[in-house]
């Protein structure tokens, strides 16, 4: 495996446990964000009172599925956007290094034919 594979599935599983860690919203910082945390935490009732992030949006998907929508389909869009740019830098980093490596395979074959030569006047001078 690849370290840079490696380092992806790191980065992945640290935004994971960070995700999992910020599910509780920990204040209501604007009064949008306050409506929301008293809404969802009148309607949902948890036991403990802490209204997470993911009770929000269940709660917004049932209520207002259109806003859902279209922050989902943005997210999307940007997420396609990304996996295409991130495919054409992969294609211009291969394209980079089949061009070294060509430049390589020129540089070792004129020195074999640089040798080349000198092996045949060893041969003849020896018969």
């Amino acid at each position: 495996m690849t370290t840079e594979v490696a380092e992806t599935k790191n980065e992945v599983k640290n935004e994971l446990e960070t995700d999992e860690a910020q599910q509780v919203v920990k204040s209501t910082e604007g009064p949008l964000k306050g409506m929301l945390v008293n809404y969802v935490g009148q309607v949902l009732a948890p036991e403990d009172g802490q209204v997470t992030v993911e009770m929000i949006v269940q709660t917004m998907a049932s209520e207002f599925p259109e806003f859902l929508l279209v922050v989902a389909r943005e997210n999307w869009l940007r997420g396609y956007s990304q996996a295409i740019s991130d495919m054409e830098n992969i294609e211009k980093e291969r394209a980079e290094q089949a061009s070294l490596m060509e430049k390589k395979g020129s540089k070792t074959k004129k020195k074999a034919k640089k040798k080349s030569p000198k092996s045949e006047e060893r041969v003849s001078k020896a018969s």
